[in-house]
């Protein structure tokens, strides 16, 4: 049995450049739809994280939105020591 992937990769196999073109369109878009969903969720639990800071209340992180964080702070520096 094929994954969904294996049977978009198959369909599209089948279609005109025009048409397959489209579809990667369509694939990027909701990647970067993705993406910009992802980067609102993030920002809002970095802004409830400092909100709780300033309030005193403890912030409890799993392990996963951590690394995220480390990672993204990570790219800011990156670019702010660029500019």
């Amino acid at each position: 049995m094929m994954n969904t992937a294996e049977q978009i990769y198959q369909n599209v196999q089948e279609f005109p450049e025009s048409l397959a073109l489209e579809v990667l369109h369509f694939v990027e878009f909701l990647k970067s739809k993705n993406s910009s969903i992802n980067e609102l969720v993030l920002e809002r639990k970095i802004q409830q994280g400092i909100e709780q800071a300033e309030n005193g209340l403890g912030v409890t992180l799993d392990d996963a939105y951590v690394d995220n964080l480390n990672q993204r702070v990570q790219q800011r520096l990156a670019a702010n020591q660029k500019n």
